[in-house]
């Protein structure tokens, strides 16, 4: 009994320490494999070496993402601005819009002026016409399909209702046969129309009325009033960019603005009471005529997409004020006087893209100040005189906005 029991004590622990071994040389084998398993897929598979980051969250090993701030992640160029359709040697930018357009004429004591206020529309061209023509500006303006005419009278008897008109056209031509000297012919007119009613009886002053007095009838009856204004200037333009284009683009703005200089020649006609520094000869109102030639200067920061843009156009130079046909005051001026004049206008802006497709679209608010002014000057600069009286001034303004089409 006792040799049965000793043999199935040690068949169990023979069984045991078997079992121990296998389990012993199992678990060395998953181990061993486990501790080389890296080793050997490195050898198969080289991975290239990748920005170290720190490990994913336990259960997330698995999931792909995807950073736009990736800093790793290299930026796509944007496409330059405006991009057009046509070609680089047949550029157009063709802008429509709106506005708001104001006329404040000077003002007499007896003779109040009404202010003149317009909604217009708008249409502006800019081109570059191959390589020798640059159209900078072609522009006009108008609160109705027909304008007051330049060369109707400034001063007539106010029949039927009234309706307020004004035009303005704008015209600036440039050949750049050089690389930063570019001869330029500049245009503009503009007409403006509004009434006055006086307050105390005024004779019109005609060239009849002029050689007798006695013949003119005062009265008080409204009165339609116009003021036309035309310039012509001829100068050069000297841009330093080397980028004469008239067209908007995306160079580099320059140290040095391009500017333009030359002589200039203006006429100007609006009703007129004789002033001098304030002071009104009253119960006369004249047909006026001013005229002037002087030197020319601009600015032109046109800018691009993004950009701002700032125009400056003015005169200034000697004057003439005509009465009529055959009365001129600066024939009855005081002896060592002169007349000169200033004239010009700020024009301030924004380029807003609203489309960068082709063609782009672009959003362009702006503002305008001008106007005019002839005033007498002491030439000979005597003690006791005034430097500088006021003859007549003129204020413009308005504000419009547009959309350019790029081609």
């Amino acid at each position: 009994m006792l040799r049965w029991v000793g043999l199935v004590l040690w068949a169990s622990l023979a069984t045991s320490a078997h079992a121990q071994d296998i389990r012993d040389v199992v678990r060395q084998h998953v181990d061993q494999e486990l501790e080389q398993q890296p080793k050997r897929q490195r050898e198969k598979r080289p991975r290239p070496a990748a920005p170290e980051s720190p490990p994913p969250p336990s259960g997330e090993g698995s999931v792909y993402r995807f950073s736009t701030e990736d800093p790793a992640a290299p930026e796509l160029p944007r496409p330059e601005l405006p991009r057009r359709v046509i070609g680089k040697y047949l550029q157009l930018d063709v802008r429509v819009g709106g506005g708001y357009r104001g006329w404040l004429p000077q003002q007499f004591p007896n003779v109040p002026v009404k202010v003149g206020s317009y909604y217009v529309w708008t249409v502006d061209v800019q081109a570059k016409l191959f390589k020798y023509i640059n159209l900078h500006r072609g522009y006009y303006e108008s609160n109705a399909l027909s304008a007051p005419s330049t060369r109707e009278a400034a001063i007539a008897q106010q029949v039927g209702s009234h309706i307020p008109k004004a035009a303005w056209l704008l015209g600036v031509l440039g050949f750049p046969f050089l690389k930063v000297w570019e001869p330029v012919i500049r245009y503009e007119s503009r007409a403006f129309q509004t009434e006055a009613r006086p307050e105390q009886p005024v004779c019109v002053v005609t060239d009849a009325v002029a050689r007798d007095l006695s013949s003119c009838q005062r009265s008080t009856a409204r009165l339609k009033m116009r003021s036309s204004f035309e310039t012509l200037s001829f100068g050069v333009r000297y841009d330093r960019s080397k980028d004469n284009s008239a067209v908007l683009s995306n160079k580099p703005v320059a140290k040095l603005p391009p500017i333009t200089f030359g002589i200039g020649l203006m006429s100007y006609r609006k009703p007129y009471q004789v002033t001098v520094d304030g002071n009104t000869l009253d119960g006369y109102l004249f047909d006026g005529r001013f005229r002037g030639i002087g030197g020319m200067f601009g600015v032109d920061v046109k800018g691009g997409p993004d950009r701002v843009l700032f125009r400056l156009d003015a005169q200034a130079g000697i004057g003439e004020v005509k009465l009529t046909d055959k009365l001129s005051l600066n024939k009855l001026i005081p002896d060592g006087y002169l007349m000169g004049y200033l004239q010009g206008n700020v024009t301030v802006g924004y380029y807003l893209p609203l489309y960068r497709g082709v063609p782009t679209l672009i959003f362009a608010p702006q503002a305008t100040l001008g106007g005019a002014t002839f005033f007498l000057f002491d030439s000979k600069g005597r003690e006791g005189k005034d430097d500088m009286a006021s003859v007549n001034w003129d204020f413009l303004w308005s504000v419009h906005a547009a959309l350019t089409i790029s081609l």
